[in-house]
């Protein structure tokens, strides 16, 4: 199954970058080199960084199996019972929390999220639910 995976999260001058990083390397498997940074003056001119990574192939069906373990049960239960409400333009769009992260917890958050974007090809848009269930049993 092709599958791409999508990950964007803003870190302020109060976060500390390393940890972030750290933790999704941890729990995800995900060096840190595969992520993107870019900085962006805040709205004070405080440095805002913008991080970023896209996962192929193998890395994005681990990351998607790992993810899916490690979530909280009524997490997972709430987007594959609901999951047609958390597509948009054919990718499964989630947002885990950032604090909650650090604390190598995964959680459904949408204050200060960490954004996880999960594409598959749908070919028919009735089999939307079916396909991103199926990926979430594996």
């Amino acid at each position: 199954m092709q599958l791409e995976v999508k990950i964007n999260l803003i870190l302020h001058a109060t976060e500390n970058k390393n940890k972030v990083l750290e933790k999704l390397e941890n729990i995800f498997n995900i060096e840190q080199k595969k992520f993107q940074i870019e900085e962006i003056p805040g709205h004070f001119n405080n440095p805002i960084l913008l991080i970023s990574s896209k996962l192929k192939k193998k890395s994005a069906h681990d990351f998607v199996r790992v993810f899916f373990s490690k979530i909280k049960k009524t997490d997972y239960h709430e987007i594959f019972d609901n999951v047609e409400d958390y597509v948009i333009s054919s990718g499964l769009n989630l947002r885990v929390s950032k604090q909650k992260l650090i604390s190598e917890i995964l959680t459904i958050s949408k204050e200060d999220a960490i954004k996880i974007n999960i594409n598959t090809p749908v070919y028919v848009k009735n089999e939307t639910k079916k396909i991103y269930q199926e990926l979430m049993k594996n």
